[in-house]
């Protein structure tokens, strides 16, 4: 399906004039603008799904302006407390479960978003519902439950590779290292050269690391494009291409250092191009640069230790995307039914 063309919109609003409480019509005017930004003056988006809600507090306008105040306006708290008022209502359909599990979720409130989850996945087959089910029984501690979820959800539409990873995660984390090599060398064929997917070489890379085969993960770093990654933000990767490789960790890290004076130098001949706020701001940077310039130096004699992985930070959330009901476009349900 395609989104509200300019021309429908206008029929849209045009047809407004004559039935001014239609519920549907305003929330589809809602929707085509936010379809239609280039049609926006005066937040029209925003103002017809607050008109959709005064004018009958249903589980559709009430659960479409949650979802817009929530992800498009930065209203979150709003968003949850009106949110949770519908629900009190016991919607039939999965969607207004899976928009308040997910945004407690987000909120970090695990226990609560994982009963809202499991009703939506009463409710729906989703598999970005089971994954984030995965994720937040991993936030409470149950990691063989939460991996049991990730395996489920890791189907041929993980197109990300997002359950795929946090399986193998789960799996070295539960001490199953064969699925995790098994999953590692999966991942490893999907990598792109410079690709920008959730789930690339550099986090497969990780996870050969997890498993000690620091060659492999060299080879996973070096498949998605080395030139592509700072070294010192992914100590793993650093540590992997320091025993396979010492010249080239020497060489990259000496490249990092020519990036950095580069910048240094048009810092200073050309300012405007890095629209400093100020010149405090400006110096900030400056300094910044030095002391990673120093750093790296002290890194290249000294070398690398082996780092600790800190596994719950590389446990990820699978985004819900567009949960509006009657939205066209994602084929979405056109009430809660």
């Amino acid at each position: 399906m395609t989104a509200t063309t300019e021309i429908e919109l206008k029929d849209l609003i045009d047809k407004l004039k004559g039935t001014p409480k239609n519920l549907d019509l305003i929330n589809r005017i809602a929707i085509g603008y936010f379809e239609n930004p280039s049609m926006l003056t005066d937040n029209e988006d925003l103002k017809h799904f607050e008109l959709a809600y005064s004018t009958k507090k249903t589980i559709k306008s009430t659960h479409n302006l949650a979802w817009y105040l929530y992800f498009e306006w930065g209203e979150e708290n709003r968003a949850i407390e009106i949110q949770k008022q519908i629900i009190k209502q016991k919607p039939k359909s999965y969607l207004p479960y899976y928009l308040l599990g997910f945004m407690l979720l987000e909120k970090e409130d695990y226990k609560n978003a994982l009963e809202n989850l499991l009703i939506a996945k009463e409710k729906s087959d989703r598999r970005d519902i089971l994954h984030n089910i995965g994720f937040c029984y991993f936030k409470l501690g149950d990691l063989k439950t939460s991996r049991d979820y990730f395996k489920i959800a890791n189907t041929e539409f993980d197109f990300e590779f997002r359950s795929a990873f946090n399986q193998a995660v789960l799996d070295f984390q539960l001490q199953d290292t064969v699925s995790t090599r098994k999953l590692a060398d999966r991942l490893f064929q999907n990598i792109e050269n410079n690709s920008a997917s959730m789930i690339g070489g550099y986090e497969t890379g990780l996870l050969y690391f997890m498993t000690g085969d620091f060659d492999k993960a060299t080879e996973s770093l070096i498949k998605q494009g080395i030139d592509g990654v700072d070294l010192t933000d992914w100590k793993e990767l650093s540590y992997s291409l320091f025993v396979s490789d010492s010249k080239k960790w020497i060489s990259q890290h000496q490249k990092m250092i020519s990036e950095r004076e580069s910048w240094i130098v048009e810092i200073n001949t050309k300012p405007d191009e890095w629209d400093f706020d100020s010149e405090q701001e400006k110096n900030e940077r400056l300094s910044e640069l030095k002391n990673e310039i120093k750093n790296i130096n002290e890194l290249i004699s000294k070398g690398i230790s082996k780092p600790d992985v800190d596994l719950s930070e590389n446990v990820w959330i699978e985004p819900c995307g567009c949960l509006l009901f009657d939205c066209k476009r994602h084929e979405n349900q056109p009430d809660d039914e």
